[in-house]
């Protein structure tokens, strides 16, 4: 038994008592400290309130998160498990615990949370929506059973929704992010009366489908809904299906939804190939690309006409390399056999070079638009690129790099350079810059200004902030386990960051919501 079970399975049968009315003081004390981003200070009034009362509950839970927010976890492990002593029922702690002794990332943290670093911003925990706990203790913690596996995050374009993938429970969730309420749902779930907005398509580029509808029309299904896209100025909402509800194994085509922001409702479901993890838009809004995890290739809808009735893709897809055969993998799991593992896509901000992220194989390919020339692949990034990003001036590309838990940035012009020249092959470029996050680097997004890029890191459990200035880690704050997407408001006051599902860990099922706050530097008083 390891040591971590033998603490959570020990006898655990002293009761508490009410914390007298001294520690209440102590517990302002911190609180107030907390909110001011002082978690030494809250550290003392907690320890002054855990002295003052051994055997009050309140003083010992918060006493271990702060201790565990400043990184002091042997301390919040002696802290949690004197108040398991004290509350063998406190299942959320002794999850906690139990994750903590175990060396992994906690399954949730409280609301109130605040980040640490020195930079110009901090981040403060103010609400969540997630679907493990029905009795939240804190009135910002909310329970939404649709909350089911959220992937994604993104803000509408003037920033009065938020819309959220939940990729098991197959809808879009709606939300408020002044409210922080959910005011509504965009369901990915089609029958028979929905067949207009397939425009009688049920495949594209002669994709077979290997596994079969059990009503035996393909469009009758469940979408299971990934990343998310806007175009034409925020009016559509692009939202692909990392596979239809009957395909399971994700070797046949799955599909694309349109929705009309305006109206909140599917206008437009389009085919694709295999598992369309990532859609990019193109900044002159002629062109939609839809990325292939499952085949080393990508799909181009023209969307130039602005109606999304009008829709359709250009005759040949995109491949990058060799395209892989689906009859060769029917029965085996294909978003693991997936080759290049095609993810992150982005236009240059001249519409005039489409590059896409090879996860599995590494490198960043890149297209011609208008001839579509598969132009080559550039390499020597930190290994798994996952999610690109491109400044608005053009002068840089950002990427996120999984296995390596990076954040790396080049030149644009120098890549671009590069892949001009590769001739279809392979260039290794070496100016690179890379700077770590922690491990699982998934989704990353800009500030409005692009001052800073916030990264979600899987393994960490945790929002980092990168000031893109001086191209360092200038903030952390803990997340709920399994953090992977992430979206920032247009006035830069809010980041919302999905935690995935993963049944068999027991975490995830939830998003937080971040307060993006000015800090002051360390050393400086108002007024100097």
């Amino acid at each position: 038994m390891s040591f971590a079970a033998w603490i959570l399975s020990a006898s655990l049968s002293a009761a508490p008592v009410p914390c007298p009315e001294a520690t209440a003081a102590d517990l302002e004390a911190a609180r107030t400290a907390g909110d001011a981003g002082d978690l030494a200070r809250a550290e003392e009034a907690l320890t002054a309130c855990t002295q003052r009362a051994p055997r009050c509950a309140d003083c010992q839970r918060q006493l271990g998160w702060v201790q565990y927010n400043r990184g002091k976890t042997k301390e919040a492990a002696a802290a949690w498990i004197r108040l398991l002593k004290l509350v063998p029922a406190d299942h959320a702690t002794r999850g906690a615990l139990g994750r903590l002794l175990e060396g992994k990332p906690t399954l949730n943290v409280p609301v109130g949370t605040v980040g640490t670093g020195e930079g110009p911003v901090r981040l403060r925990l103010v609400a969540r929506f997630q679907s493990y706990n029905p009795k939240p203790s804190h009135p910002a913690d909310h329970y939404d059973a649709d909350v089911d596996s959220p992937k994604s995050a993104r803000f509408s374009a003037d920033g009065t929704r938020v819309y959220v993938n939940a990729l098991e429970a197959h809808k879009t969730l709606v939300f408020d992010p002044k409210t922080l309420t959910r005011v509504g749902t965009i369901p990915h779930t089609f029958t028979r009366a929905d067949a207009g907005l397939f425009r009688g398509e049920t495949t594209v580029f002669g994709y077979p489908y290997l596994r079969t509808s059990p009503t035996g029309d393909p469009n009758q299904m469940s979408g299971k809904p990934v990343e998310s896209e806007l175009s034409h100025g925020g009016r559509y909402l692009w939202t692909p299906y990392y596979r239809r509800s009957f395909d399971v194994g994700s070797t046949s085509p799955s599909a694309v939804a349109v929705v009309d922001t305006a109206t909140e409702k599917v206008v437009r479901v389009l085919p694709t190939g295999p598992i369309p993890k990532y859609v990019a838009a193109s900044p002159d809004q002629k062109w939609m690309a839809v990325t292939h995890w499952g085949d080393n290739t990508l799909g181009v809808v023209d969307t130039s006409s602005g109606d999304a009735t009008s829709f359709k893709y250009l005759p040949n897809r995109l491949v990058v390399g060799q395209a892989m055969s689906m009859q060769a993998l029917t029965g085996k799991d294909r978003d693991k056999e997936c080759g290049s593992c095609l993810r992150g896509t982005v236009f240059t901000p001249d519409s005039q070079v489409l590059l896409v992220a090879r996860m599995g194989t590494g490198g960043v390919a890149g297209f011609e638009v208008g001839t579509w020339k598969y132009l080559g692949t550039a390499i020597g990034e930190p290994r798994s690129p996952r999610h690109l990003l491109v400044t608005k001036d053009g002068k840089w590309l950002y990427l996120s790099a999984n296995a390596s838990g990076a954040v790396a940035r080049i030149p644009l012009a120098r890549l671009v350079e590069a892949l001009r020249g590769a001739k279809g092959g392979l260039v290794s470029l070496k100016e690179w810059e890379t700077v770590r996050v922690g491990g699982g680097a998934r989704t990353i997004a800009f500030s409005p200004d692009e001052r800073f890029v916030y990264a979600a890191s899987n393994a960490r459990a945790e929002l980092v902030v990168v000031d893109t200035e001086t191209f360092q880690v200038v903030h952390r704050i803990r997340t709920d386990a399994f953090t992977v997407g992430l979206a920032v408001s247009p006035d830069g006051r809010q980041v919302w960051a999905t935690s995935q599902g993963h049944d068999a860990e027991g975490g995830g099922r939830s998003t937080c919501v971040f307060a993006v706050e000015p800090q002051q530097p360390a050393g400086q008083t108002k007024g100097t």
